[in-house]
């Protein structure tokens, strides 16, 4: 398998690095930064020339790992560029959490075999992050053949691949967006009501970082449920209704947010059944402000 990458950003390193640690052949580079290119190039070993055409040409299998607005017009390059013999039978892949293979519908014309592999991970930076290509979940949307190839190279980074239908995509990388973006928010947010405490802003950022990890390696070895913690969970209503004293006198946006993640979290805990019934409606006229 001869694999052909464009776009040599974070997830185009990611990409390239992993292959070449799998002993996987890299056909190809292109990037519209020749530096990023040829940076690229040094950390594969690898000497190619900076072209797109050559890029498709050379490879069987071609990742687009390039921004979501550029999908598209990359694609119809491909395709007024690059003649139909060297697309055609060959597997085109995006990165696209959000998008589906339509966006590469210019190549299925030409003959190609189109699909998106969204890894489930961030890449906050290109020297390490080929190495957080490895234990995670895949989310693919395509066709047949693709799936196959998308098998092979999951199977190689001890992947786990889920099939994701092309009308559930969006709300896929919706739920992406709200565990991996918000979570930075939330944090943000936490980090200003400390700034706002007197906390220095380093510390502001460090101090929950511990409860962050430690809420992580809870949904690591249980369920979501067995991970719930808190005073909604332990049923501390005046603890809940002193927070909420305090945030409406601070920012009553994040009064709102408080009270909606809260009855999210008061759901929760009405599934796991550990508060009685009673005292489940107490803490819901507390977050509505009837208590």
């Amino acid at each position: 398998m001869n694999i052909g990458i464009i776009g040599a950003g974070k997830v185009g390193h990611a990409l390239a690095l992993a292959f070449y640690n799998e002993n996987i052949n890299v056909s190809g580079i292109y990037s519209k930064s020749n530096e990023s290119a040829l940076l690229l190039n040094r950390k594969i070993s690898a000497d190619f020339p900076n072209d797109l055409v050559e890029t498709v040409k050379q490879s069987d299998v071609v990742f687009l790992s390039v921004s979501d607005n550029s999908i598209r017009s990359v694609a119809q390059e491909i395709a007024s560029k690059v003649s139909k013999k060297f697309i055609e039978n060959k597997v085109f892949f995006h990165l696209s959490g959000a998008l589906t293979s339509d966006e590469l519908s210019a190549l299925k014309d030409l003959g190609g075999y189109l699909a998106s592999l969204h890894p489930a991970q961030t890449f906050a930076e290109k020297e390490d992050g080929w190495k957080k290509l490895y234990n995670i979940y895949f989310g693919f949307e395509g066709c047949n053949i693709s799936k196959e190839y998308a098998k092979t190279i999951v199977e190689r980074f001890n992947g786990t691949m889920i099939c994701i239908k092309k009308q559930d995509k969006t709300l896929y990388h919706a739920a992406a967006c709200i565990i991996s973006n918000y979570t930075v928010t939330l944090s943000y947010i936490a980090s200003e009501i400390l700034t706002g405490l007197g906390f220095e802003k380093e510390a502001s950022r460090k101090v929950f970082l511990p409860l962050i990890k430690g809420t992580v390696e809870n949904l690591e070895n249980r369920s979501i449920l067995d991970s719930i913690t808190g005073p909604i969970e332990r049923g501390d209503d005046k603890i809940i209704a002193q927070h909420i004293e305090k945030l409406e006198s601070l920012d009553k946006d994040l009064l709102d947010i408080y009270k909606m993640l809260g009855e999210k979290t008061l759901k929760m805990v009405a599934e796991k059944r550990t508060l009685t019934k009673e005292k489940e409606m107490k803490i819901a006229k507390v977050l509505k402000g009837e208590a």
